[in-house]
């Protein structure tokens, strides 16, 4: 058997493989991302949030809706007090996040038992 037909008959297999492995396992969404700093924001995203009283004001006198803060806030802030206690505290975990893009935010959120309590957000100078 020459080498084209070895070719062919290899790319056949091959691109037969790929179409199966694609079925199969479909596209994958992965994170991979193992740093406190986005574990933690990611927790927060993959929970239902819940939103204070004080939270719910800001965000309507901001204009900040519940797709900006999934989608830039929890995304792109850094978390600031991964060292301290209140990350280690019981029944529910406080973090607190800052917001440095186009517009500056502070928020506090704390992570309970598969639910994220936004408690507070404020408007950073």
């Amino acid at each position: 058997m020459n080498f084209a037909k070895r070719l062919r008959f290899y790319l056949i297999g091959f691109s037969l493989g790929v179409v199966l492995v694609v079925f199969f396992f479909g596209p994958r969404s992965m994170q991979c991302s193992y740093f406190p700093n986005s574990r933690a924001l990611e927790e927060a995203k993959n929970y239902p949030m819940t939103y204070s009283d004080q939270a719910s004001a800001m965000m309507a006198a901001e204009g900040i809706d519940s797709l900006f803060l999934y989608k830039r806030i929890l995304s792109k802030s850094k978390v600031t007090n991964l060292g301290t206690d209140e990350v280690r505290t019981k029944p529910c975990r406080t973090y607190r996040a800052s917001y440095r893009e186009d517009k500056y935010y502070d928020i506090v959120f704390e992570i309970c038992d598969k639910k994220t309590i936004l408690t507070e957000i404020k408007k950073a100078e």
